[in-house]
C-alpha cells in the first residue's frame, strides 16, 4: 500500500491497516469492476488498470469484472442523469473488445496470473424475491440516502430511477460473491465509487462474518482541469483500433509541463528516484526529455516497446517534414478521398472532422479561425479553403497520393487520394 501511496494512488481507504498487514503476510486476491458502457476503455480508466498491475509486481492476484450484468442497470455514481441502456449484443460486443486491451496490459499466466470474470454469470440468474430476502435486509435505505452517488442527484433535484437505486445492491453482491468463489478480500475503483465499496464491505462482514477490505484512487484531471480520458473533447482510448499508437503517445508527449511529474508517478513503473531526478527538469529546457520519457514508458505498457522507433520517426517525419515525409514513416491518423470529391471541392473542415481532429464542422472552423490549421506546412486563412489536386504528392514508400493536414505544431494527420 505505501508504494501506492507514495506514487498518488490512494485516494480514500476502509480497514487499510488490516489491509496493509494482509499484504504484508501473504499473497491476497483484489478485484476491480469495468461496466461495459463504450467500446473500449480510455485512459480515464488506467489508473486503477495500473493497479492491478502494481499487485502482481507485489505478489498479488487481480480480478479483473466485467459488468455484464450491472451494465444493464446503470451506475448512478459520478452522473447526472440515467444512462443510456444497452442490449445485449451491445454489452457483449463492448466487452469482447475491452478483454483485448487487458490482453496487452495484464500477465496472465504465473503465480499471479490475472482473472477475467463477467457478473453476468450470476446476477442474471438471480431471483428476485429471494435476493430481496437474502441480501436486500442488510441495506438500509436511510444510509443509502447519505452515499454521495444518490445524496447528489437528490439534492440536484435530478431523477434517479429505481433501477439505478438497486445498483449499490448489485455491485455489492458482486463482493459477496467474487469473496466466497475467489477468494477476493479487497475491492478498488474510481473516487466515486467509495460508497458501493463500503456497502460491499459490510455485505461480506454480515453474511460472512469476514473482514474484508477497498480503497479508491482519485479523480485525475490535468493541470488544467480536465478530466483525463480526453483530449480537445475526443476519448483517448485504449483500442489501437480506435486510436493509434502514434496518437496516444502523442497524447502523452503534450501533457502540461505541470502534470509531468505526477503521470510519471502514476502511468509509469519507472523508481522513485528515477523520476524525482527528471523533476528537476522541470521550468527547463529539458522539461521536453521528460516528457518524451513519459510518453515513451506509458505508450510501452499498453502498446509494447517495439512500437516506439516507429514512432520517434513518424514524430521526426510529421514535424519537420512535409506529406511525403511525413507519411513514409507511417502511424499518423489518416482518412481517404476519392478525385472526384476533391474535383467538387473538399473542404478543409471536412478532411479536420473526418481526420478526427474536430469533432464538428464549427469546431472545424474555429480551428480555420484562430490560423491553427495548415496543408502541407501551409496556413489556410479561409474556412471556405479547399484540398486542391496539386496538394496531394507521392508518398515516398509506397508513391499513394496524400496530403498532410495539421492543427497546431503537434496534431498532423493524412488525406489519401484514392486512384
Amino acid at each position: 500500500m505505501k508504494t501506492l501511496e507514495d506514487r498518488g494512488f490512494i485516494y480514500q481507504s476502509a480497514n487499510s491497516e488490516e489491509l496493509d498487514e494482509a499484504c504484508v503476510s501473504g499473497s491476497i486476491c483484489g478485484y476491480v469492476g469495468f461496466d461495459a458502457t463504450a467500446q473500449s476503455l480510455h485512459v480515464g480508466n488506467l489508473m486503477v488498470i495500473m493497479i492491478a498491475r502494481w499487485m502482481q509486481k507485489f505478489g498479488h492476484k487481480p480480478v479483473l469484472l466485467m459488468g455484464g450484468g450491472t451494465t444493464k442497470i446503470g451506475d448512478p455514481s459520478g452522473k447526472d442523469k440515467e444512462r443510456t441502456m444497452l442490449d445485449e449484443s451491445q454489452i457483449n460486443n463492448n466487452i469482447d473488445n475491452i478483454k483485448k486491451v487487458f490482453a496487452k496490459m495484464m500477465d496472465f499466466e504465473g503465480e499471479c496470473s490475472a482473472r477475467i470474470v463477467n457478473n453476468a454469470d450470476w446476477l442474471d440468474k438471480l431471483l428476485y424475491i429471494p435476493f430481496l430476502r437474502d441480501i436486500g435486509v442488510h441495506f438500509s435505505v436511510n444510509r443509502m440516502l447519505t452515499f454521495d452517488n444518490v445524496r447528489l442527484r437528490l439534492e440536484r433535484q435530478q431523477n434517479l430511477s429505481f433501477i439505478e437505486f438497486n445498483y449499490m445492491l448489485l455491485q455489492s453482491y458482486d463482493f459477496l460473491k467474487l469473496n466466497r468463489e475467489y477468494g477476493c478480500v479487497l475491492q478498488f475503483g474510481g473516487a466515486d465509487q467509495y460508497g458501493n465499496i463500503v456497502c460491499g464491505i459490510d455485505l461480506v462482514r454480515k453474511v460472512l462474518g469476514k473482514t474484508v477490505y477497498g480503497f479508491t484512487c482519485p479523480l485525475l484531471t490535468t493541470s488544467s482541469g480536465t478530466k483525463m480520458g480526453k483530449s480537445e473533447g475526443r476519448p483517448i482510448w485504449l483500442d489501437s483500433d480506435l486510436l493509434s499508437p502514434y496518437e496516444y503517445w502523442q497524447f502523452w508527449r503534450n501533457v502540461s509541463d505541470a502534470d509531468v511529474v505526477r503521470f510519471l508517478k502514476i502511468y509509469t513503473f519507472l523508481p522513485i528516484g528515477e523520476i524525482e531526478e527528471l523533476e528537476k527538469m522541470v521550468g527547463s529546457s529539458g522539461i521536453n526529455e521528460a516528457k518524451v520519457i513519459l510518453a515513451d514508458e506509458a505508450t510501452a505498457i499498453l502498446h509494447g516497446k517495439e512500437v516506439l522507433p516507429s514512432i520517434h520517426e513518424n514524430a521526426e517525419f510529421a514535424f519537420k517534414g512535409g506529406a511525403a515525409g511525413a507519411a513514409s514513416a507511417g502511424g499518423l491518423p489518416f482518412a481517404r478521398t476519392s478525385l472526384e470529391q476533391v474535383e467538387s471541392g473538399l473542404l478543409v473542415t471536412d478532411a479536420l472532422t473526418s481526420l478526427g481532429f474536430a469533432q464538428s464542422k464549427s469546431a472545424a472552423r474555429q480551428y480555420v479561425r484562430d490560423r491553427a490549421v495548415s496543408v502541407n506546412d501551409r496556413v489556410v486563412v479561409s474556412e471556405l479553403a479547399t484540398v486542391s489536386s496539386a496538394d496531394f504528392v507521392k508518398e515516398t514508400s509506397s508513391e499513394k497520393l496524400c496530403a498532410k493536414i495539421s492543427v497546431g505544431k503537434k496534431k498532423h494527420g493524412l488525406i489519401y487520394l484514392d486512384s
